[in-house]
């Protein structure tokens, strides 16, 4: 598959997503357009996830791509698929809602359904030049290259360790601040089942709720396979085996810190890291290379995540809705939920490059940019 195909799917998915709110034509020249009727937003929606199925597949072709940057790239379309999705499901639940309550409130004071712009800005724009974005990228100096001591660059390294951690951390927070207000029982179901047992229970407890519904947790949890896809396979694999755990151990109360610094092994990063710079003999312009290299890491991870901070914001926008609280609606959430988790750790072991926490595996961590550097 090439660029151009996948753009062209781009294209058609972006013209669903822009249509699939738009107002019904008004019935004479003085009247106003009306709000989608529940059967013409129910149909729209089920050609839209046909769409979003097509893309998802296709852009996940290009995490395997040579190109670093068209890997980086691919991974935040997908990461942008999954919040247009979320704010597709928001949307159709706001709207079954409005039909719920037609005698009391008018169309005019209906909520606008969020909107997709920013989202199809970054889908629409050629997956090299995204993934450059958040690529790790040491700034430039004028004039001389940069020098440091042996102490400078292990001082470097572990800010730049500690600013990773505290990212996962305040992420993890507000996650685990979502995951305790939904049913006990369906979160320990979704942090075991894959993704098409999500579906088939989720079909299941949903048998008797509205299309428009029913197509809402068809978005979220097209949501959580863009994100399990973003993921890659090998740390999806690691997250169905640890994600019960991980819950289980933060339900127990143990502080989200210390758990973050334990998942991802910061401690023993810190003493590799000190042990090789303390061994090397490379001149201080080689420690000051490697120590822009090192600074520029935190940035990266930041603009990796930040799709993920604002799926994690939709969400709490999501919850707000009454058809929210339905058994399967709460199950494709955690499902979500324990999908953002994922990503955002296992990034962030990207970055510290823990020893035994699986890595996503597109960009060299604080551990491996030093070893590099001191070859």
């Amino acid at each position: 598959m090439t660029t151009n195909d996948y753009q062209a799917t781009v294209a058609a998915y972006a013209e669903e997503l822009r249509s699939l709110f738009a107002p019904e034509p008004a019935e004479s020249r003085s009247a106003k357009p009306g709000a989608a009727l529940a059967d013409t937003l129910a149909d729209r929606a089920e050609s839209l996830a046909e769409r979003s199925a097509e893309l998802l597949d296709q852009t996940t072709a290009f995490l395997a791509d040579d190109d670093p940057n068209v890997r980086l790239g691919a991974e935040q379309s997908l990461l942008a698929q999954a919040a247009a999705s979320l704010r597709v499901a928001e949307g159709l639940m706001a709207a079954e809602a409005a039909e719920e309550e037609v005698e009391t409130r008018s169309a005019a004071a209906q909520a606008e359904p969020a909107g997709f712009d920013d989202l199809l800005a970054l889908l629409e724009t050629p997956l090299e030049l995204t993934g450059g974005d958040v690529a790790v990228t040491a700034a430039l100096t004028r004039g001389r290259a940069p020098v440091a001591s042996r102490d400078e660059l292990v001082a470097a390294a572990n800010d730049a360790i500690d600013q990773v951690l505290g990212g996962v951390g305040a992420f993890g927070k507000d996650t685990l601040a979502g995951l305790l207000g939904l049913d006990t029982a369906l979160l320990k179901q979704a942090a075991r089942l894959v993704s098409g047992e999500l579906a088939e229970l989720a079909a299941k407890l949903g048998q008797q709720v509205s299309r428009l519904t029913a197509k809402a947790v068809t978005f979220l949890l097209q949501a959580y396979d863009s994100l399990l896809a973003a993921l890659g396979q090998d740390a999806t694999s690691a997250l169905r085996q640890q994600a019960a755990a991980w819950i289980e151990q933060l339900q127990a109360g143990e502080g989200m810190s210390q758990f973050i610094g334990a998942a991802l092994q910061a401690d023993l990063v810190r003493d590799q890291v000190a042990e090789m710079v303390a061994a090397s003999q490379q001149p201080a312009e080689t420690l000051g290379a490697t120590q822009a290299s090192v600074e520029a890491l935190p940035g990266s991870f930041t603009g990796r995540t930040k799709l993920a901070g604002q799926i994690l914001a939709g969400i709490a926008l999501l919850k707000r809705i009454p058809a929210a609280r339905l058994p399967m609606v709460e199950l494709a959430t955690a499902a979500v939920y324990i999908g953002l988790l994922g990503f955002v750790v296992y990034t962030g072991s990207d970055y510290v490059d823990a020893p035994r926490l699986e890595r996503i595996g597109r960009v060299p961590g604080v551990l491996h940019v030093v070893e590099m550097g001191l070859a």
